[in-house]
């Protein structure tokens, strides 16, 4: 059953972070990309897990910064500087505890506490058996959070890590990777020849910040199972993801929501790295694919094959860049807390969908305390005030699946009755009997 969360007062992204401690503190040049995403939120809930004391984990977070800015932690994000401030101690003041979840209860009621917890870049609560954490986007990607859940569960120690950051841009690495091969160079520019469309300009009204509230769904192993056993025959070769991606459009359809013909699907770019360069910043791409009422699993897993296989993400973090440098010299800052909505008529959700893949997966180093009460759930502020953000975990079998969205722009039922269809939806695409 989906379950929504309350909606507590925004903190604005419009605001620097507090001063940083006394003494000499470095400052780091952040990336375009980190500054577009800055001050957007992502947290996460999981558990059961086997949790150190508060004093543990606030030694290994801590351990963690002192590595060096290139881990991310420790860094303090503002929404209208490229340079930030670092001071790794400070990572300690963003653990506390708190009481576990009553035996039987929403473990999403998680998100409550972090969100009541004072500002700041990393917020980890330790509730018994259970860990929430949320963060600035602006400090990273899946990358970070999947580092900052190993570390302090022990799995990965802060020593074993490099050192220093990469000495070259990342994103310089991987473009000049993906038009150095000329069969990917050619493909990038069919298809953005085929893509380049004019927006019409349409009239546009602000609305203030608002934190998102959520509906979680979970899709058992059994379902899911039946699901992979279909697809073999059905469609070989489509992702469990794409087929969920389609699920969720005629879910969302049905329930009576408008949607974006564009579906938004965040692709890490590190493939595009040589192995030995490695990034905790943020370096996945969203991408966009047509996605209707009519659009078959197998033509989106074509389409998102297709894109990897040109070079698409490194293409898209490429264009990002430049946009949001333009904007920076143009207005002064990349930032604005301003979201607007259309001025007139029905507001189009711009769907986006996102994974955090398959938890513990092999090479985790940790497993579920309990894998009966095994729980993910991801929340992601929606880019727009017009997004609904999708973010699924593949648990122990089963899928998880939870959406954030404005409680004041789309209406929380709709978005619950759609949650709950969106398995009977994956079921029919592949022709569960």
């Amino acid at each position: 059953m989906a379950t929504p969360s309350p909606t507590p007062a925004s903190t604005p992204r419009h605001v620097d972070p507090p001063a940083p401690r006394p003494g000499t503190l470095s400052r780091i040049r952040c990336a375009a990309i980190d500054l577009l995403h800055g001050h957007n939120r992502a947290a996460l809930v999981i558990g059961p897990l086997d949790l150190p004391s508060r004093a543990d984990a606030a030694d290994r977070i801590v351990r963690l910064a002192r590595m060096g800015p290139h881990t991310r932690v420790g860094l303090l994000p503002s929404p209208h500087r490229r340079e930030w401030v670092f001071d790794p101690d400070a990572a300690a003041d963003s653990i506390v505890d708190a009481p576990p979840p009553v035996p039987g209860a929403d473990p999403a009621r998680l998100l409550d506490v972090l969100y009541t917890l004072p500002h700041r870049p990393l917020r980890i609560v330790l509730a018994g058996d259970h860990l929430a954490l949320d963060y600035d986007h602006g400090l990273g990607d899946l990358t970070l959070l999947n580092l900052i859940v190993d570390v302090i569960v022990g799995a990965v120690d802060p020593s074993t890590l490099p050192r220093r950051g990469p000495a070259v841009s990342p994103l310089l690495v991987a473009s000049a990777i993906t038009v150095a091969d000329p069969r990917r160079a050619a493909a990038l520019l069919r298809f953005h020849k085929r893509r380049d469309t004019v927006d019409p300009m349409l009239a546009r009204r602000p609305v203030p910040p608002r934190r998102p509230v959520s509906a979680n769904v979970h899709i058992p192993a059994s379902g899911v199972d039946a699901v992979r056993a279909a697809r073999a025959g059905s469609m070989p070769g489509t992702g469990l993801f794409a087929i969920h991606t389609v699920a969720l459009v005629a879910a969302l359809t049905e329930a009576g929501v408008r949607l974006d013909p564009m579906v938004t699907l965040p692709f890490d770019a590190r493939p595009y790295l040589p192995t030995s360069m490695r990034t905790y910043a943020n370096f996945s791409a969203g991408l966009s694919f047509p996605v209707h009422e009519t659009t078959s699993a197998a033509e989106l897993q074509h389409a998102m094959t297709a894109s990897a296989r040109m070079g698409r993400p490194t293409a898209n973090l490429a264009l990002a860049t430049l946009k949001t440098l333009r904007r920076a010299r143009s207005r002064g800052t990349a930032a604005t807390s301003t979201q607007h909505v259309p001025a007139e008529g029905p507001v189009r959700a711009e769907l986006l969908h996102s994974s955090v893949g398959h938890l513990p997966g092999h090479d985790r180093g940790w497993q579920w305390s309990d894998p009966a009460r095994a729980t993910v759930i991801g929340v992601a502020t929606p880019p727009s005030a017009a997004g609904i953000t999708v973010t699924t975990g593949f648990v122990d079998g089963g899928i998880s699946m939870t959406a954030a969205f404005r409680d004041d722009i789309f209406d929380p039922a709709r978005i619950r009755a759609a949650m709950d269809a969106v398995a009977g939806h994956a079921a029919r695409i592949v022709g569960v009997p």
